[in-house]
């Protein structure tokens, strides 16, 4: 099984069970590594997709694009360089989202929650818990139309919120370990970090 972390509307999910032929879950040393999975088969086509059409745009506008960088117009070149920038930081940004992972580590009480793009970690979260102190809470913004007023055929439209798995550390401060719609699976990943 395995729980889903959302940015942007991609699915990246983490496995919430041991299992020997899974790669993504590792205990090296009695210490937990869990690394979120990559995107399904259907993102990388969607990629295919857009980065096919940029590439056009490209072959498209090269020459004026060439024209106006050339050029004595002040205005013009900016707008060429931001074009420029757009096409070389869109498909790097793109790409990005799909290099993502997420790796949660545990043993004992020190908690590690790392994000990384291209393999390189960005953003690391470490806590020592409290008493191994990790909380499932139920977090919903607000009800919409469907679950205020329902009615026969609205209930898949609701708004039922998400489950969110936070570490409370010694200092502390909470960390965000995940979140998912299905209060089951956050269930099972929290069993999973305290058993170690």
């Amino acid at each position: 099984m395995r729980t889903k972390l959302l940015i942007m509307g991609l699915i990246f999910q983490t496995p919430v069970e041991l299992n020997e032929l899974d790669d993504r879950i590792q205990v090296i040393d009695g210490k937990l590594i869990l690394r979120t999975y990559g995107l399904p088969m259907i993102f990388w086509g969607y990629l295919l997709a857009i980065l096919g059409v940029m590439f056009f745009m490209i072959l498209a506008i090269k020459g004026p694009l060439m024209t106006i960088l050339r050029g004595d117009d002040f205005i013009n070149m900016i707008l060429g360089i931001c074009v420029l920038f757009l096409f070389i930081f869109g498909p790097l940004t793109l790409m990005a989202f799909y290099f993502y992972e997420k790796e949660i580590s545990k043993k004992g009480e020190a908690l590690l929650v790392r994000h990384k793009v291209f393999f390189i970690p960005f953003r690391t979260h470490t806590a020592s818990l409290k008493d191994q102190e990790i909380v499932l809470e139920h977090f919903l913004d607000s009800p919409n139309k469907a679950a205020l007023e329902p009615k026969a055929g609205m209930k898949g439209f609701e708004n039922r919120g998400y489950f969110k798995l936070i570490a409370k550390s010694k200092t502390g401060k909470n960390i965000l370990i995940d979140r998912n719609g299905r209060r089951g699976e956050m269930k099972k990943l929290k069993t999973l970090l305290e058993s170690y």
